[in-house]
């Protein structure tokens, strides 16, 4: 327990009460530490944002709890005034807020900085015991100075800048945007470079690595051909900068520049980023396999460890398909790996998978129904215009393709990816209809398996976001040559709100696919030549739409095992899942068909019991190979987070 999770943790006592009722509109019952706090005291969090969901949950769940059981009803606003009167009779009160903790300091610039680094702040300014009232501009100063070791005025070279955005991004620590701002403005900038983007650098990971990308490949093809390189590219000569070089490339944060030749003057720390041939390429690949393999997330791995782990290896998989030889084609780079990888996860989302949906979501969702809530929590802080798609089905490695496709077709677009875990089971009636719904699965039990309720689900969580109707649209079937026609000539064209989109393609075609997920990329690609999905971001992007992509499962190759023979005992008879309406019954069927395995998570109703197949294997008929998904292999679980949106002009 630390000092912070310990100062706001100290009033929640089971002792005192069973339910509880927090106003809590800066999310700090959502800070890591704290959460984990409360959970390790046995309290359930749960977030109220539909009544009529909430209600049916106090209901059925709290209000016939066992005395042993308690609970905090967590509002981001006041629950005196949301949390329907007979519940508050029956619970505690407790407000938390910025401006009461953080005192000394402008409350603002403090939420800029978000729950992910309070427990930081709460310990910088426990070992300072006198602090006087800031205002806004000295808050930044001390947030920049103490919490991310910035010094504004220490940046008096135009070098420096440069060297201070790769140390952000090393430590994965980029500047909310008020504090980069703050500190662009103030700090020696390289000739030609604007504060909008200087900020950039400095606080938004996609555009910084968007930029070395691009100044890498000018970069070495300068020194490759012996010229001086431009006046404008970041310095990468630079000892503070080139160290980092060989990770970027290593781990996948930039491709090798491709170059026609690479002279014997060219410096030894350049080489690890430049390639002329395919034998490079491909020696490349097979140190970062061997990397990777040595980075399998622990035990005692934190979600973040997984995601990035899950980023890394889809880059290897997606640069690995243009490195194949005609007699590699039907090998798997990442075969020999597959498996400690797939024991790793399925060992810590047994551990750890229920702790996901108490994380913030303020910069990120970890898991598929925080999409949502998230991107309301961007509206709150002013952002307009969002669009959400789901590309149903789509691993994190096929996102990969569609991503250089936007890249290739728009120079003005910049593209964060990122990661979040889907609900398991990795099946499209679970968790496609958790990120419409915005809420765990159990919040919508009696509609679990179906996608029918999405519409409803969809409008009723943004009218409870304060939106009307005609501000809120769903569409799916998407996809398909003219398929978007309707969605670009009606919601895009007349400025909906909130657009929630699902592109169907890809699930249809991995649900027919007989020959393995390289032939599945060959169908994605001549999907993309069609034109669709080009159509779609540009007329969102155009509208000005801030554009979130997600999936609500990906997919796995596989060999069948075999079908079981169980009568009527499974409710549902998945290729990666079999599901139950009892624990006996499970049970038995784990009993009776070896290497099954056994993961309840929290959020799934109580008479929904899945049953997973083993890796690399599925109940489909003996020999058969195939793509499916439902399962809890990485290329399943985690699946793309992605913002998409256009470049700010200098």
């Amino acid at each position: 327990m630390t000092a912070w999770s310990e100062h706001v943790t100290a009033p929640f006592q089971r002792e005192f009460s069973r339910l509880w009722a927090v106003s809590d509109p800066d999310e700090i019952l959502l800070a890591p530490t704290v959460a984990g706090v409360l959970a390790g005291r046995g309290f359930e969090l749960i977030s109220y944002r539909d009544p009529l969901v909430f209600r049916q949950r106090y209901e059925t769940d709290i209000a016939s709890a066992q005395e042993d059981a308690a609970f905090i009803v967590h509002v981001r606003g006041d629950a005196r005034s949301i949390v329907p009167w007979d519940v508050l009779d029956q619970s505690r009160h407790v407000s938390l807020s910025i401006a009461e903790i953080f005192g000394a300091l402008d409350a603002n610039a403090v939420r800029a900085v978000g729950p992910e680094r309070y427990d930081d702040l709460w310990q910088i300014l426990s070992d300072r015991p006198s602090i006087p009232v800031m205002g806004t501009v000295a808050t930044r100063d001390f947030l920049a100075t103490n919490l991310y070791r910035v010094v504004p005025g220490l940046m008096r070279k135009p070098t420096d800048l440069w060297e201070q955005a790769f140390d952000l991004f090393f430590r994965d620590s980029p500047l909310p945007k008020p504090l980069a701002e703050h500190v662009a403005s103030r700090a020696c900038r390289p000739d030609g470079m604007s504060v909008v983007d200087a900020t950039l650098m400095l606080g938004d990971p996609a555009a910084f690595v968007d930029r070395v990308q691009r100044d890498w490949n000018r970069f070495a093809q300068a020194v490759s051909r012996d010229e001086e390189p431009a006046p404008d590219i970041i310095p990468f000569a630079l000892p503070g900068i080139r160290v980092n070089l060989d990770s970027m490339v290593l781990d996948g944060t930039i491709a090798p520049a491709q170059v026609e030749q690479v002279p014997a003057s060219v410096p030894s720390w350049m080489l690890i980023g430049m390639v002329e041939d395919q034998d490079a390429a491909r020696s490349l690949a097979r140190k970062r396999i061997d990397l990777l393999s040595h980075e399998i997330p622990a035990d005692d791995a934190t979600h973040g460890d997984w995601l990035r782990f899950a980023i890394r290896h889809a880059e290897i998989i997606d640069a690995g398909r243009t490195l194949q030889t005609s007699a590699e084609t039907t090998s798997d780079p990442m075969a020999a790996i597959a498996p400690a990888i797939d024991g790793a996860l399925f060992q810590w989302l047994s551990a750890s998978f229920d702790g996901l949906s108490s994380n913030s979501f303020a910069t990120a969702p970890s898991i598929v129904h925080q999409v949502a809530p998230h991107m309301a929590h961007r509206r709150r802080l002013g952002e307009r215009r969002q669009a959400l798609i789901v590309v149903d089905g789509i691993a994190l490695d096929q996102w990969m393709i569609l991503e250089r496709r936007l890249r290739a077709t728009r120079d003005d677009v910049l593209i964060d990816t990122k990661s979040c875990f889907a609900w398991l089971p990795t099946v499209t009636g679970v968790s496609r209809q958790a990120i419409f719904t915005g809420d765990q699965p159990r919040a919508f039990a009696k509609a679990i398996g179906s996608t029918s309720p999405e519409p409803a689900s969809w409008r009723r969580f943004w009218l409870n976001e304060g939106l009307v109707d005609g501000q809120i649209h769903y569409a799916k079937g998407l996809g398909h040559p003219g398929s978007t026609d309707a969605v670009i000539d009606g919601p895009v064209s007349d400025g909906a709100e909130v657009i929630g989109l699902v592109v169907d393609t890809i699930d249809e075609m991995l649900h027919g696919e007989l020959f393995g997920k390289a032939s599945l990329v060959g169908r994605i690609e001549h999907w993309l030549g069609l034109g669709e999905w080009d159509r779609l971001v540009a007329a969102l992007l155009d509208a000005g739409y801030r554009i979130y992509v997600t999936a609500d499962h990906g997919n796995v190759d596989v060999v069948g095992m075999g079908r079981p023979s169980e009568g009527s005992s499974a409710e549902e008879r998945g290729e990666r899942a079999r599901i139950y309406d009892s624990d006996a019954l499970r049970q038995k069927a784990a009993t009776s068909i070896p290497g099954t395995r056994i993961l309840q998570p929290g959020g799934l109703p109580e008479a929904y019991k899945p049953l997973f197949a083993p890796h690399g294997r599925a109940f489909i008929p003996d020999g058969r190979r195939a793509v499916v998904h439902g399962g809890t292999s990485l290329e399943e679980v985690i699946v793309p987070f992605v913002t998409i949106s256009r470049k700010e002009k200098s």
